[in-house]
């Protein structure tokens, strides 16, 4: 899976020398979670819905007059933007960028197509991809194995269990369980009787954890 088909495409962006609150009206009207800073084509930061908030309300539990109307009237997004911001490549694997984010404890990157900004990838996309992979809304049966030995041939033994049980499988995931070559296996099947697949499964010799029909 590939960033540039599952990013958010954007092309809004605001220049360094225009005001916060300018920042906090596109944010806020196109539901952003961080609005790129573009001056002559070059990215130059990022600034953060985050970021923002924290400020507004900073000067709004003040009371101060004088501080409320500088970030109205005076404060600028290069005073509060994060500048050289950690981006990603629309031709990076999502796979690179979660581990990106996990070793930088982030979940939002710009992504860029050379050197210029075409979207963000952030942890709303990736819940949108879970959405979608577990088939959200769906009706189908849904079966967990657990400590489950994978070998060659083991997701074949699997999906001939499925086939043999008169069940159409519609997705198959593996979840490493932290031990050697040991996964959980995450099915996804339509069946005419999903008690007949949960059977033959554990006469198979496989675990279940959890089971919905």
């Amino acid at each position: 899976m590939f960033v540039r088909n599952w990013m958010h495409a954007q092309e809004l962006s605001i220049s360094s020398d225009a005001l916060a609150t300018e920042a906090v009206t596109l944010i806020s009207e196109n539901n952003l979670k961080m609005l790129p800073v573009v001056d002559n084509g070059r990215l130059r930061g990022v600034v953060h819905r985050r970021d923002l908030s924290e400020a507004a309300t900073c000067v709004s539990e003040s009371g101060n007059t004088c501080e409320m109307n500088y970030f109205c009237n005076k404060l600028k997004v290069k005073d509060v933007m994060v500048r050289m911001p950690v981006t990603v490549s629309v031709d990076d694997s999502v796979e690179d960028v979660l581990m990106k984010g996990r070793e930088r404890t982030m979940s939002t990157f710009p992504v860029m197509d050379g050197d210029k900004v075409v979207g963000v990838l952030s942890d709303r996309e990736i819940f949108v991809m879970l959405y979608k992979l577990l088939e959200v809304g769906h009706e189908c049966t849904r079966i967990t194995l657990t400590d489950v030995n994978l070998q060659e041939g083991t997701l074949s033994k699997i999906l001939k269990i499925v086939e043999e049980s008169s069940c159409m499988i519609r997705a198959i995931f593996t979840v490493p369980e932290g031990k050697n070559g040991v996964a959980r296996v995450v099915l996804r099947t339509e069946c005419r009787d999903s008690e007949v697949l949960s059977k033959n499964l554990m006469d198979n010799g496989f675990n279940i954890l959890e089971f919905k029909g």
